[in-house]
């Protein structure tokens, strides 16, 4: 997923995106309820308003982000 991200991440300047190693960050991982990998969380105003789990293409992303 992650080169699926950078290259929306790079398209998409008006959204802030963040990698998480969970490895490193278990304590995040457990915060946000992180089962499995890779999971994205859309957070808008200090509150998660959307979440996706699994690889998902690249126009998916970009839809995810504005949702």
């Amino acid at each position: 997923m992650r080169p699926v991200v950078s290259m929306v991440a790079e398209q998409e300047t008006d959204v802030d995106f963040y990698y998480v190693d969970v490895d490193q960050a278990p304590e995040l991982a457990s915060r946000f309820g992180i089962l499995s990998i890779p999971t994205l969380v859309l957070i808008k105003n200090g509150k998660e308003t959307n979440r996706s789990t699994g690889f998902i293409p690249e126009e998916a992303v970009k839809e995810f982000a504005h949702s």
